[in-house]
């Protein structure tokens, strides 16, 4: 074989090896987690803005979140649940509300030559669930609403080590809860359970499992 065409052969070879260490590299150092797979858990707040909220003075509730992440590069997705409990006082009256949901969120990691501190967008859908208790003179309707819920975000994971991150978000996203319906009966009220723009804080750690 010429020496010429064995040369060329080992110096592509030694690109392509080259190359690959630097997007694994990049990869690393970007990524959600050095690890694979991660596990998060954050504190939320979640205010709610909208003309049915608003009448019903339901505004910020205090919960958490549990979800899992999958972190090949610098896309990430994670799945989980989360949870908000939501109390409010309108003329007098108590009114009470629990928020649950589902939800899918991708990320992108921002790529910077920081190892520390790696920000992030992320985009947000939830399958979510409203159980209310209304109250009115001497009676409490017990109600519920779902709706599904759009939207996006940021933040930043910071290294605390190898395997644990604090992440802190911001996200806003929009929903129509339609009508209650009555959680005995399933039957449509006809009250409005609310529409609008909810706005989330989030701040929790992130802990990567096995070997990246």
């Amino acid at each position: 074989m010429p020496q010429s065409f064995q040369r060329s052969s080992g110096h592509r070879h030694t690109v392509v090896t080259a190359l690959a260490a630097t997007l694994l590299a990049v990869s690393n150092a970007n990524a959600q987690s050095r690890q694979f797979l991660s596990v998060q858990g954050s504190g939320l707040l979640t205010s709610l803005s909208g003309d049915a909220f608003d009448r019903l003075r339901i505004g910020t509730g205090v919960g958490g979140e549990l979800q899992v992440r999958v972190n090949p590069s610098f896309f990430s997705l994670g799945a989980g649940v989360q949870v908000t409990r939501h109390s409010s006082t309108s003329q007098g009256l108590s009114n009470r509300m629990t928020l649950t949901g589902f939800f899918l969120e991708p990320r992108y990691a921002i790529p910077l030559d920081n190892r520390i501190v790696r920000p992030y967008v992320a985009g947000r859908i939830s399958l979510l669930r409203q159980t209310t208790d209304l109250e009115d003179i001497g009676t409490t309707f017990l109600v519920k609403a779902s709706a599904t819920a759009i939207g996006g975000g940021g933040g930043f994971v910071a290294k605390i080590s190898d395997f644990v991150g604090f992440d802190f978000g911001v996200a806003v996203t929009s929903a129509n809860f339609g009508t209650f319906k009555y959680r005995d009966t399933g039957i449509d009220s006809g009250l409005d359970a609310g529409s609008g723009v909810s706005f989330v804080v989030k701040a929790g750690f992130n802990i990567g499992i096995g070997k990246r």
